[in-house]
């Protein structure tokens, strides 16, 4: 009889601080425990703020049979299928917000997010906005205006270096108050404005009914504030050891640093408690 003893959970891992590397890279330890955990009947897929085509080029590499949350939660997409199957979008009144933010703080950097979209629209740009179009290989496109946009607005990213976000966060909220937005800090330099609803946790208990899995049976890994809700929902939330301190304190277990092969390191802690019987 063939061997299915992960039959029935779902791995979920963030990328950036979780699943990659500091150099962004997956290491080989971390695929081949993906891919065995996989053959041996788990679903296993990325939670990340990214959007697919920065994502496409991780998921070629590794056992990914489920579909993916991207966006921070806005998105569950199908890389089998090559589409998005579930979204939440921006209401009208975030454009307004947007603009009082934007106006109020000249600095800051601000990229949109539409349906779609193959790259984000740079509404200002700084040098944290410049760093993240390297990382993720983004061409540039500026926008003058965005009601020259038609498509849905998925998300809007403001991006500073981290002490100024930190002081201009709380005014940021006092500006946007009433507009049906919640926010998510996902990094340091990068705060962004999601619809309500659009958290991983969310996509992650969306994501768990499409395939009939309960919760109890959905591991999750992350290491930022943009994991804190599917660490809180998920039946096993794992923070890797550079985590955020309020990671660390929501989750269930802790993990090894993001640079010592966290993924392998999960999954061979669950291989063990599938082994004594322990878990649900």
């Amino acid at each position: 009889m063939k061997d299915r003893r992960f039959e029935g959970y779902l791995l979920v891992t963030d990328m950036d601080g979780t699943l990659l590397d500091s150099a962004k890279q997956i290491s080989g330890e971390n695929r081949a425990a993906i891919e065995r955990f996989t053959s041996l009947g788990g679903r296993f897929t990325l939670a990340t703020g990214r959007i697919a085509g920065s994502v496409r080029p991780f998921v070629e590499q590794l056992s990914v049979n489920a579909p993916a949350i991207l966006y921070n939660g806005a998105v569950i997409h199908d890389f089998s299928r090559g589409e998005a199957i579930w979204e939440r979008t921006l209401s009208a009144s975030a454009k307004e917000a947007v603009g009082r933010v934007l106006e109020r703080f000249p600095g800051i950097g601000a990229e949109l997010y539409v349906r779609g979209g193959a790259a984000p629209y740079v509404l200002q740009e700084n040098a944290a906005t410049e760093r993240h179009r390297a990382v993720e290989k983004f061409p540039l496109l500026r926008l003058n205006s965005y009601d020259d946009v038609s498509e849905p607005w998925i998300k809007l990213l403001f991006a500073w270096e981290p002490s100024l976000l930190d002081e201009a966060v709380p005014e940021i909220v006092r500006l946007t108050a009433g507009t049906e937005v919640d926010w998510v800090r996902s990094d340091d330099k990068y705060f962004e404005m999601l619809a309500p609803e659009a958290t991983k946790g969310h996509a992650l208990e969306r994501l768990a009914a499409e395939l009939g899995i309960p919760m109890e049976r959905c591991i999750a890994l992350g290491d930022h504030l943009n994991d804190l809700e599917m660490i809180r929902r998920a039946g096993i939330g794992i923070a890797v050891a550079n985590a955020h301190p309020e990671l660390l304190d929501a989750a269930k277990r802790h993990g090894k640093h993001h640079n010592e092969h966290a993924i392998a390191d999960a999954i061979e802690w669950l291989e063990e408690q599938v082994r004594l019987g322990t878990l649900a």
